[in-house]
């Protein structure tokens, strides 16, 4: 009996060990794969009065299974590279801006803000990417053990330091430095020549976001640095809230010298409509408490795309606003020259579409 059970220890010893030799490399390597690595970095949120918050977030390093909700921070990951990490992302990113290209090829898992939460689970993601995620399902995701970290992608003043985040997460610091440095370099050429002007220099702006007529930009927003930057007074700068919501008479009292209209896809960006444009420039002139501004009667009104201003290629759009507010200052600046290096240095990318009209 002593003999018959070595023999029975032996035999399961090299059945085991034939099993371990049938396995593959793959299969061993998720057997006595280490605990994925994460590391604490710092997350920001912007407050509706505009007001900045710091909460620091555990997420791993590198994750390999993206969920992003939200296209700037889609396009963020394509600039540095990880773009195959992502497996799914929202209905906005994939069926109305539809760039970049890779988003095309995964699914939705609808809204940005109020996505399907069983359909992230069933993706298993080890992080979830949002910029603009209700709090009670954020809630929801972490209680199941996913991580998860706010990108906005569109408040001007954290884009380069959501860049070096990211950079930090994605274990690419050396790429994600040279691409908020060169977001940070242009940036800086507006404001070295602007810097020296006079409040009576400055025109006065009105910005109408994306939300409809009469919503604009307050302290807090994206496009509030652009104005200062570029040399321009805000007229809704003492609103207090990022986004407020004005009306035509206090818009015509505060007599803007310069409008400026967002207008998103499919008008204005990689494909692009200019017949649509002129006419939505035409509609925006002929409001009644607009004709008479200083703005509408001297021709100075523009439309531009979201996603070259208030976003990671505002490197260039901020070209646009400048020479729009003083264009002896930007005269030997071509902001489209500018896209166009930015696009094929950072995302591949060749230029094409329109993204501001007028165009000249």
């Amino acid at each position: 009996m002593r003999l018959l059970g070595r023999f029975v220890g032996i035999v399961f010893l090299l059945a085991a060990l034939l099993a371990g030799a049938l396995l593959s490399s793959t299969q061993l390597a998720e057997c006595w794969a280490a605990p994925q690595k994460r590391i604490t970095v710092t997350e920001y949120f912007v407050t509706p009065a505009g007001k900045i918050e710091k909460h620091a977030v555990r997420v791993p390093c590198s994750p390999k299974r993206v969920v992003v909700l939200g296209g700037y921070p889609a396009e963020m990951l394509k600039a540095l590279g990880v773009e195959k990490t992502v497996v799914a992302v929202d209905d906005w990113t994939r069926n109305k801006e539809r760039w970049p290209a890779y988003v095309n090829r995964l699914p939705s898992v609808g809204r940005s803000n109020t996505p399907d939460i069983e359909k992230i689970l069933a993706l298993k993601p080890d992080l979830v990417i949002e910029g603009f995620l209700d709090p009670r399902l954020r809630t929801q995701l972490e209680r199941a053990g996913i991580p998860c970290l706010k990108i906005y992608g569109y408040k001007t003043t954290l884009i380069p330091t959501e860049i070096r985040t990211l950079g930090l997460v994605f274990n690419c610091r050396s790429r994600a430095n040279a691409y908020a440095g060169y977001i940070e370099k242009h940036w800086r050429t507006v404001q070295e020549r602007t810097k020296k002007l006079a409040s009576r220099q400055k025109p006065k702006v009105y910005w109408e976001s994306g939300l409809g007529d009469w919503s604009t930009h307050g302290p807090g927003s994206g496009a509030q640095p652009l104005i200062d930057w570029a040399g321009g007074i805000n007229i809704a700068a003492d609103r207090g809230i990022a986004y407020p919501k004005v009306s035509p008479e206090w818009v015509a009292a505060k007599n803007p010298d310069v409008i400026i209209k967002y207008v998103s896809a499919p008008e204005c960006g990689w494909e692009g409509d200019v017949k649509k444009l002129a006419e939505i420039r035409q509609q925006i002139m002929q409001r009644p408490a607009l004709r008479n501004t200083n703005a509408v009667r001297h021709g100075r009104v523009y439309l531009i795309s979201a996603k070259i201003s208030c976003a990671p290629r505002g490197a260039a759009g901020e070209y646009y606003v400048a020479k729009w507010l003083h264009p002896e200052l930007f005269r030997d600046v071509n902001p489209e020259a500018v896209h166009r290096e930015m696009l094929k240095k950072f995302y591949g990318e060749e230029l094409r579409g329109v993204w501001v009209y007028p165009q000249r």
